[in-house]
């Protein structure tokens, strides 16, 4: 009897260890984009070529940006986007262009000789800006700066830049993304217009 005591303390023991640990911390939540894009007036015979986009360094990163007044950088507890920022807009950005048939194709990768024109894309503002006057709301800030190049030596055709905002945004993430959002879905619909009217 008293060998079967320790046999079973050492069988609990062992079980023990072998159960997973649990963590205290809230689970980190994952948060995705699906920007609207209309079909654009016409089709234009020509290839796009889009490369990886740049950032300013504060957003390079997988997590949601917050600015807190008069200039401080934060970010959402516990919350992220799927990829590293600018991978992740890169890839949103080329499906996008890409569903609003405006070209014959759109590319990351240079497509031989074919390719005729280069988007250069730098993301300068994805983030939320907390009020200054204290209110329980946030300014939702998207801003892209555009480089269109066209011909084999690479020649500038076209630089814009394009920023949507979404004012009194409830500070609840939901919220938060849904305003960013928008606020691209506006950003690339302008970038749009503005690669259609160029050529």
């Amino acid at each position: 009897m008293k060998y079967l005591w320790l046999w079973l303390s050492l069988v609990g023991l062992l079980a023990g260890c072998s159960a997973p640990l649990k963590s205290d911390l809230p689970n980190e939540q994952v948060y995705r984009l699906a920007p609207v894009v209309d079909i654009a007036a016409r089709r234009l015979p020509l290839t796009l070529y889009v490369p990886p986009l740049t950032a300013t360094p504060a957003l390079d990163s997988a997590r949601i940006s917050l600015i807190k007044p008069p200039s401080q950088q934060d970010f959402i507890a516990h919350s992220r986007w799927p990829d590293e920022l600018p991978s992740y807009l890169h890839a949103l950005i080329l499906e996008g262009l890409a569903r609003s048939e405006g070209f014959q194709a759109v590319s990351e990768q240079r497509l031989g000789r074919d390719t005729s024109l280069k988007l250069l894309l730098r993301v300068t503002d994805f983030q939320a800006e907390y009020s200054a006057d204290g209110k329980d709301e946030a300014t939702i800030v998207v801003g892209i700066t555009a480089t269109l190049l066209t011909g084999k030596t690479p020649n500038l055709l076209k630089q814009q830049h394009y920023e949507a905002r979404q004012t009194h945004v409830a500070l609840r993430t939901g919220s938060i993304v849904a305003a960013m959002n928008q606020a691209l879905s506006e950003v690339m619909a302008a970038l749009l217009v503005d690669l259609q009217r160029a050529l």
